[in-house]
């Protein structure tokens, strides 16, 4: 039998299992990513704008990930090695959440970046090895695989955003990882389905002996120390700033100047490549709120019950990836309807339609705000029509925009050509943080903190930074009679840091107030008394800890038994509800009223001004979306010139 694929023999046996790998990568990439922000809010303590920060570094850093590890591959590890290294790396990153602090966090984050770093960069270029050149089900082949993607993105943003807000955001991260393992382990299983495909195995550079280790063992180790970078970068999103304008000004150089060299026409079309990679940045920077500003506006601002059921806030986000399942094949053949009638959009107009639709989908809150009867909450259905514009927007630009690059590069340049493209989402993600930044609430620290880490340890200003922990003062002040494993018993509350414990020292007081239903005045003066830490050996009382713990799992025992009861009709004010609403409570002027009614009061003003603030801030958004889609129009001539025919 022939080796040759033709149409008539389907589709290679390995594309079904590239398949169910990739969807299975995706499931642990997009469920991390659903929970994040509402993780680093509600279980972290975060201000929405920290959270959104640290949410646009580590998917920036996602993107660019793979610049490298396809290099990797190709020259040294070979796909199989670098996408079993990926997804062990990936799961490992989930499991590392777990640890429920900040600096576990963190180190799964970087796991996670080069994990998929190794994993996606290559288990697409392992479909097109399925293939030949000029084989006909190459498309079709693609197509199925992208299907694959948005089945794991779907799977996600449902199964794993469900599990991590009814059950725990542990048991979400937990399910995210083991998906990854089903992958890792599909992957492996079926090996000899996909065995044909060339570059599969480690590189016969990869093997050559470097301090007496073959040279993949050594890219393997070095790829951990990668893992503290990217930790560094998260938390310090000011470098990581500068490294993508630094990177982005050096790749546009690089391909205007490799397009001068190769004659007029190329130089014309690389012009043109790095016009398109700046409106993708415009793009993709707003339509990443989707886990950010939009996710938190679900949680506070959208009335998500459904005949009684409530959709957990992240869940929201299923709403994309079901309708690129929907509407994937529709528009695949509506761009060849449109060719035949002679009707098709030049590309340029198609990533102006594609950016209205962007900007129109932001102006349905306002249009929801406008139209609604509640002054705190909109219907559901304003993210349904939100996210439904913003895909159909997607779907005018990313396939047409992966194709262009393709077109407009010249073969010797289009792995850096790509690698631009990719780059250009990695900046729009990173924008997107700092765009989502500016929509939220103020943070839950602790005023007091830096100065207290300051007064305490002068010579030590990397400890300023909010995230002084317990841990660290012990190894810091070289205590004797206090170690970690005395703590060990107080749980959550172990290794907290000044400003976690304020904030659950301040949460404790009022929802003891709360119960009692005691004046605001008197619950001001009690709470005046708190978070008075003038010394170590003040803030180190392990007695005032053991009470917080003790306080902290009496108050979340009694919430869970109350949500147990069928009967129970009150309202359970969480850590991360409180730090929310706590915002200005303390600057009311209530006097003897009873806290419970200052409080109600309180959440409703406070709702109503974040509904106004988030509609508001959406709407300049669309306004600048359909303006920056209008000049795309009109410079659509002029752009279509320096492509020279390319369609």
């Amino acid at each position: 039998m022939s080796n040759t694929p033709t149409a008539s023999q389907g589709h290679p046996r390995g594309l079904m299992t590239l398949f169910f790998s990739e969807m299975w990568e995706r499931f642990c990439y997009y469920g991390m990513r659903v929970l994040l922000t509402l993780y680093l809010v509600k279980s972290l303590m975060k201000g929405d704008a920290e959270a959104s920060l640290m949410y646009g570094a580590y998917t920036a850093l996602i993107y660019a990930a793979p610049v490298l590890g396809g290099k990797m591959a190709d020259k040294y590890l070979g796909y199989r090695y670098a996408i079993m290294l990926g997804a062990i790396l990936m799961a490992i990153g989930e499991f590392l959440i777990l640890g429920g602090n900040e600096t576990f966090l963190l180190l799964g984050m970087g796991a996670l970046i080069v994990g998929n770093g190794y994993f996606k960069a290559n288990i697409s270029t392992i479909v097109g090895k399925l293939y030949t050149d000029d084989d006909p089900r190459r498309d079709s082949g693609f197509t199925i695989f992208y299907i694959g993607i948005n089945i794991g993105a779907l799977l996600a943003t449902t199964v794993v955003a469900y599990v991590g807000e009814t059950v725990s955001f542990k048991a979400g991260f937990a399910l995210a990882g083991i998906g990854m393992l089903a992958g890792l382990l599909i992957f492996w299983l079926g090996r000899d389905n996909y065995s044909a495909a060339e570059g599969l195995d480690i590189q016969e550079a990869g093997k050559k002996k470097v301090m007496g280790l073959p040279l993949y063992q050594v890219i393997s180790i070095a790829s951990l120390l990668l893992i503290p970078l990217c930790y560094v970068l998260i938390s310090q999103s000011s470098i990581l700033a500068i490294l993508l304008t630094i990177l982005f000004f050096i790749v546009a150089y690089n391909l205007i100047k490799a397009g001068i060299a190769e004659g007029p026409m190329w130089r014309d079309r690389m012009i043109a490549l790095v016009i398109f990679m700046i409106i993708n940045v415009v793009f993709w920077a707003f339509f990443e709120q989707a886990g950010t500003s939009l996710t938190l506006f679900a949680d506070r601002n959208i009335d998500r019950e459904i005949l009684g059921w409530t959709m957990p806030a992240s869940m929201t986000q299923f709403f994309n990836p079901a309708f690129i399942i929907l509407f994937g094949s529709i528009f695949s053949m509506m761009w060849l309807k449109l060719t035949e009638i002679g009707k098709n959009p030049s590309v340029p107009m198609k990533f102006a339609l594609g950016i209205l639709q962007l900007g129109l989908g932001f102006l349905v809150a306002k249009l929801a705000f406008e139209m609604g009867s509640s002054e705190i909450k909109v219907p559901l259905l304003t993210l349904v029509f939100l996210y439904m514009l913003h895909t159909t927007g997607e779907l005018f630009l990313s396939p047409i925009g992966l194709s262009l690059v393709t077109k407009l590069s010249p073969k010797a340049m289009a792995g850096t050509a790509m690698g631009g493209w990719f780059l250009s989402f990695a900046i729009a993600n990173f924008l997107g943080g700092q765009i989502a930044s500016l929509t939220g609430s103020e943070g839950h620290s602790s005023d007091s903190e830096e100065s207290f880490i300051e007064s305490l340890f002068p010579e030590a200003p990397e400890y300023g930074e909010g995230d002084y922990t317990v841990f660290q003062a012990l190894e810091e002040m070289g205590t004797e009679n206090i170690t970690k494993e005395s703590w060990v018993e107080l749980n959550s509350v172990a290794n907290s840091s000044i400003s976690q414990f304020d904030a659950l020292n301040n949460w404790v007081v009022f929802r003891k107030a709360y119960e009692a239903n005691i004046s605001f005045d008197e619950w001001k003066n009690n709470n005046s008394t708190i978070n008075t830490h003038n010394s170590v050996e003040t803030w180190m009382n392990k007695d005032m800890w053991t009470a917080l713990a003790s306080d902290v799992k009496a108050i979340q025992d009694s919430d869970n038994a109350a949500l147990e009861d069928e009967n129970f009709e009150g309202n359970i004010i969480d850590l991360s509800t409180w730090g929310y609403f706590k915002n200005g409570f303390n600057e009311l002027n209530a006097g003897t009223k009873n806290i419970q009614d200052v409080y109600a009061a309180h959440e409703q003003d406070t709702l109503k001004k974040g509904l106004k603030k988030y509609t508001g801030i959406f709407t300049n958004i669309g306004l600048l979306l359909i303006g920056f889609a209008i000049l795309i129009a009109l410079l659509s001539k002029p752009l279509n010139k320096l492509m020279h025919g390319v369609k």
